[in-house]
């Protein structure tokens, strides 16, 4: 495993997330994503590679390696990645989405609920150096809040929600298509039911 750091995000967000990693690991392990993962995986090629794009406590990333695939677990926070579980096909970046620089080009690339802790003038810069080290034929996974607002929930983590149409344009703009859009309802780390969006996303051909 290779280990590599690089930093700039929002402060208090990676606080929280450095201070409850542990905690915040259980609470990933039971909202696991299992339709989810199937509609992703079905579209990449086997044992191929994945960049976990704000990997969290690393449940997505321990998911795709028992299943055969060559991970890079990306993340803000040096506390998340410890608790990730090392393995011969897990590669650990910490750094922040406007920082990230990778020579690879992935199959796939998996964003959970990552990308929304960014300023909405910085969500499409990131997506567009996110989109440089995705493969010609690769998808991109995003889940994202559904909503309008940029707020900070009551445990101080920093947020952008994004309505539909929001979203679309900004993943158009880029040169990119939604292959399938699906909303589900569901309930955040602070315990508030959330409205989210789930995107598989392709380059345009």
């Amino acid at each position: 495993m290779e280990y590599f750091k690089k930093m700039k995000f929002d402060k208090q967000t990676i606080e929280f997330y450095n201070e409850n990693a542990q905690k915040y690991s259980s609470y990933s392990y039971e909202h696991q994503k299992g339709d989810l993962y199937q509609k992703f995986l079905n579209n990449l090629p086997k044992q191929g590679s994945i960049l976990d794009a704000g990997c969290g406590a690393g449940w997505d990333t321990k998911f795709f390696l028992s299943n055969g695939y060559f991970v890079t677990a990306l993340d803000a926070s040096i506390k998340l990645l410890e608790v990730v579980e090392t393995h011969k096909n897990l590669e650990k970046i910490e750094s922040d989405f406007l920082n990230f620089k990778c020579e690879k080009i992935f199959d796939g690339i998996w964003a959970s609920f990552s990308l929304q802790h960014l300023p909405k003038n910085d969500f499409k810069p990131a997506l567009k150096l996110l989109k440089n080290s995705l493969s010609e034929i690769g998808f991109f996974y995003i889940g994202i809040h559904e909503g309008n607002k940029e707020i900070r929930d009551t445990l101080g983590r920093y947020y952008s929600y994004y309505g539909e149409s929001e979203i679309s344009g900004i993943i158009q703009s880029l040169n990119l298509r939604i292959s399938s859009l699906d909303k589900l309802e569901s309930t955040s780390f602070d315990g508030k039911k959330i409205n989210t969006m789930h995107l598989l996303i392709q380059k345009n051909k």
